[in-house]
C-alpha cells in the first residue's frame, strides 16, 4: 500500500483573495531555522526498481549571483518557504500545495541571499492567489497555482520572465534540465539554504516513474532522476525546472529522504498551459 507522508494541511481548495482592508505583518529578515520549507513527501512503492547511483546527494552547487533572474522565493504567511518563477511582470508561478492555505505571500525577486536585503532584490506582498480548483491533497493532482502581484515589477538584468513550454511540447525524456531553489542541502539540515543553488537533472520516462510512485504519476507529471548529481528537496517546492531557457516543470513532490536516490516529480507545464493562460493571461 502506498505510504504517504504529508507535510502540510490543505484547508482551502480555491483561489485566495482577501479584501484590501485585511492587515498583516510583512516578513523581512526571517530566522532560517524557524522557516518551515513547504513540501509534499511520498514514499516510493517499490524502490528496488531504482537504477540510480547511491551517491546521489541533494544540494547541487551555489549558482553565480543573479544568474537565474526568473527565480522567485515565496514566503507563505511569513513562516514557510517555497520556490517559484516569474512568468510575467505581474505573475509568479508556484505549486498549489505551497499556497493552498496562504492568507498572504511575499515574493522576493532578484535575490541570491534571499533572506538578506540586496540591491538587486525586490519584495512584493500579495493576497491574490489562484490555486488550481481541482488540486487534490490526496492524489496531489493539479499541483499548480499563480500569484498575482498588485502591480508590475520592473524587469532588468536581475529580474526577468521565463518562457513556458507550449502545449505542443514533447515529453523531454532524456533531456537535461536545471533545477534551482533555496531548499535544504542535506537530509540532516533543518534550515533552508541562505544562497540560491542549482543542479542539472535528467528527465526520465513516466513509465519508470510510475513503477516507483504508482498511479500518482499521470501525463500531467514530469520526473527526473538526477543521475550522478542531485534532485529537489524540502523547500524547493514550486521551483522551476528549465530546459534550454524554457520552464518545463515546477517541483511538486519527492520522497521524504532526499538523499535516497529517488526521482523528483514535477507538474508538467505543457499540460497546464491552458489553465495558466486562463488564470494569468500568460
Amino acid at each position: 500500500k502506498m505510504k504517504f507522508t504529508l507535510c502540510f494541511l490543505a484547508i482551502i481548495y480555491s483561489a485566495v483573495a482577501l479584501p484590501a482592508h485585511v492587515t498583516f505583518e510583512t516578513p523581512d529578515e526571517l530566522d532560517l531555522s524557524k522557516l518551515v520549507p513547504n513540501n509534499i513527501h511520498v514514499e516510493p512503492i517499490n524502490s528496488s526498481h531504482l537504477d540510480l547511483p547511491g551517491s546521489r546527494i541533494i544540494g547541487g552547487a551555489e549558482v553565480a549571483r543573479n544568474s537565474i533572474p526568473y527565480q522567485v522565493a515565496v514566503i507563505i504567511n511569513g513562516n514557510s518557504l517555497c520556490g517559484g518563477s516569474l512568468i510575467s511582470a505581474s505573475c509568479v508561478l508556484t505549486a498549489a500545495h505551497c499556497t493552498i492555505s496562504a492568507s498572504f505571500v511575499q515574493v522576493r525577486l532578484g535575490a541570491h541571499y534571499f533572506n538578506i536585503e540586496e540591491e538587486t532584490q525586490v519584495r512584493v506582498t500579495s493576497t491574490s492567489i489562484k490555486n488550481h480548483i481541482y488540486y487534490s491533497d490526496v492524489t496531489f493532482a493539479n499541483d499548480i497555482s499563480v500569484i498575482l502581484l498588485p502591480e508590475e515589477v520592473n524587469t532588468n538584468d536581475n529580474i526577468q520572465v521565463i518562457p513556458l513550454a507550449p502545449t505542443t511540447a514533447g515529453t523531454f525524456e532524456g533531456s537535461n534540465g536545471l533545477l534551482t531553489g533555496w531548499g535544504r542541502t542535506t537530509d540532516a539540515s533543518n534550515a533552508a539554504s541562505p544562497t540560491l543553488r542549482g543542479v542539472y537533472v535528467d528527465v526520465i520516462g513516466n513509465n519508470l516513474c510510475r513503477t516507483l510512485f504508482g498511479s500518482l504519476i499521470t501525463a500531467f507529471h514530469l520526473c527526473t532522476s538526477g543521475t550522478g548529481i542531485v534532485g529537489g528537496c524540502t523547500g524547493d517546492s514550486g521551483g522551476p525546472l528549465v530546459i534550454d531557457g524554457v520552464q518545463v516543470g515546477l517541483l511538486s513532490l519527492s520522497a521524504s529522504t532526499c538523499e535516497a536516490g529517488h526521482p523528483t516529480v514535477f507538474s508538467r507545464i505543457s499540460n497546464f498551459r491552458t489553465w495558466i493562460t486562463e488564470n494569468s493571461g500568460v
